[in-house]
């Protein structure tokens, strides 16, 4: 009786332990794991999308340089480029740009983006077949967290958390806003509670 209790509770350990590896992260200063080659189309689109100012401090830096990738699964049968700067000179102090690219053929599709984050979390939650997005950026004391899902063609943002640390407190104060299920998106404000 007692090993067939032990052998549950490991398979539920073990069941645990995978499910919470499922998910993908991705840091702005840490190196893709797995880098893919990135197709010439999406190079150009990334090369008009990026802001002068961005192009213009990576002088050095050769335009199919700038950038690393990495093929990520959002669905059973969908694979896209991650892609991220491959040099800091795109970025600002601790957040980079990210986006995400899906092929047809040749041409490159992009489906999300984000103009700076610390970190992209491919969840394992799904919405509408596809993997949610969670991307967080924080520093001295104020940050933000926003959660993507797909809306059959692209992602769309459906909360999104801005706060600011009160110090004295030892809370956060902010602005949260999140879609509901009729597609309503609802602000309000996150205070402290007081003593």
């Amino acid at each position: 009786m007692k090993l067939s209790a032990s052998i549950t509770a490991l398979f539920s350990l073990l069941f645990i332990v995978l499910c919470a590896q499922s998910a993908e992260e991705f840091g702005a200063e840490q190196r893709v794991k797995n880098p893919v080659k990135i197709p010439s189309s999406l190079i150009t689109q990334l090369s008009k999308k990026i802001a002068t100012d961005g192009i213009n401090a990576c002088q050095e830096v050769k335009l199919n340089d700038l950038f690393e990738a990495q093929l990520v699964s959002l669905s059973k049968s969908t694979k896209a480029y991650l892609v991220k700067p491959a040099h800091a000179c795109l970025c600002s102090a601790h957040d980079c740009p990210m986006w995400l690219f899906k092929m047809n053929k040749t041409t490159a599709k992009l489906i999300w983006d984000t103009p700076a984050t610390s970190l992209l979390e491919i969840m394992d939650k799904k919405l509408n077949g596809y993997s949610k997005l969670r991307e967080v950026s924080a520093l001295d004391g104020q940050g933000h967290e926003t959660i993507w899902a797909w809306n059959t063609s692209s992602y769309t943002e459906i909360y999104h958390d801005v706060w600011v640390l009160d110090a004295d407190k030892k809370c956060r104060l902010g602005e949260e806003t999140t879609q509901l299920m009729d597609g309503k998106m609802v602000q309000h404000t996150k205070t402290c509670i007081q003593d």
